[in-house]
């Protein structure tokens, strides 16, 4: 998620299923992966092991996998040094991400949830892979792409070493539904000119209502959230919470606000999560057609509008 104003662009090319039509999911990516991990037992060299994960892995991809690969310019030489750099936690996650496959009715129910629910809603084709610990999900190209070795981590996964960042994001139970209620979301979101002015004139607002709209209606539409442990801690301190993302909210920088796992240090990262997700809920209950105000919400380009709309801050004058 990291990239997500590249995906706000390049969403403007996307090439979606017609409705009712299903959906590809793909987790054949996954078995290679392991193939591939397996055999560097028997590499001699790190040249060798570079070899055996571009043959084996990279040039088995699946038609979703390509795009993840260009998406995050994966590259074997950088999956060699992660694998190398933490051994156990590759060791410790690999049984959860084999069992993927196993989700598929379960989002398939999401896609049928989200049909009833949304105003048009085109179901993504679906790729399971394993990246290198850079992102949990993505949207190109007409595709949801997971990056499965995130997502499928649980409290036994081994994080030893790892960087703040990583420690906070992992989460402690599988979270392969949340990611993919999440993310398809962001797959249905308009993408018009309202963002790309945002994008250059208050970029932590457009931002902020963009994921938090995506961690609204995951929610109210599949009961799932990737973001379910930081509002605890959210809630209770909503008023200073909202006081300091005010001050802030037409800037440009987002880095106290979104995707700052490794530099929030005396509370949780992702704060504008929260922020986004109770503008969207105000404006939300403060409409009389909900099914209306819901496609309003998933649609919407205007955020300075919308945030005015909503009255969220409005509770704490």
């Amino acid at each position: 998620m990291k990239n997500l104003l590249l995906t706000y662009f390049l969403l403007f090319l996307f090439a979606f299923n017609t409705k009712g039509q299903a959906p590809t999911i793909i987790t054949s990516d996954i078995d290679n992966f392991w193939d591939a991990f397996d055999r560097l037992y028997n590499a001699k060299s790190k040249k060798d092991s570079i070899m055996i994960m571009d043959v084996l892995y990279l040039k088995r991809a699946s038609e979703g996998f390509k795009k993840l690969i260009k998406a995050r310019d994966l590259t074997a030489e950088k999956y060699i040094s992660q694998i190398g750099r933490y051994p156990e936690y590759w060791k410790s996650v690999r049984k959860n991400t084999l069992s993927v496959a196993g989700y598929r009715s379960e989002i398939k129910n999401q896609i049928n949830l989200y049909g009833q629910s949304l105003k048009n809603f085109k179901a993504p084709d679906i790729c399971f892979a394993i990246g290198i610990l850079s992102t949990g999900g993505t949207v190109r190209g007409g595709w949801l792409l997971i990056g499965t070795e995130m997502v499928a981590s649980d409290s036994t996964t081994v994080r030893e070493g790892m960087n703040g960042w990583l420690k906070h994001t992992l989460p402690k139970k599988p979270m392969i539904l949340e990611f993919t209620a999440h993310e398809m979301v962001h797959t249905q979101q308009r993408i018009g000119p309202g963002v790309v002015w945002g994008h250059f004139n208050h970029r932590l607002l457009t931002m902020t209502i963009m994921e938090g709209a995506a961690d609204f209606i995951a929610k109210k539409i599949t009961g799932t959230s990737i973001n379910e442990s930081m509002y605890a801690y959210a809630y209770e301190n909503e008023k200073q919470i909202w006081k300091e993302f005010s001050q802030e909210m037409y800037g440009m920088d987002y880095s106290n606000w979104l995707y700052n796992g490794n530099n929030s240090k005396d509370r949780p990262a992702d704060l504008g999560y929260f922020v986004g997700y109770r503008i969207c809920e105000s404006y939300y209950n403060k409409a009389a057609d909900k099914e209306k105000a819901l496609n309003e919400i998933l649609k919407t380009n205007n955020f300075r509008k919308f945030l005015k709309k909503s009255g969220y801050g409005n509770k704490f004058n």
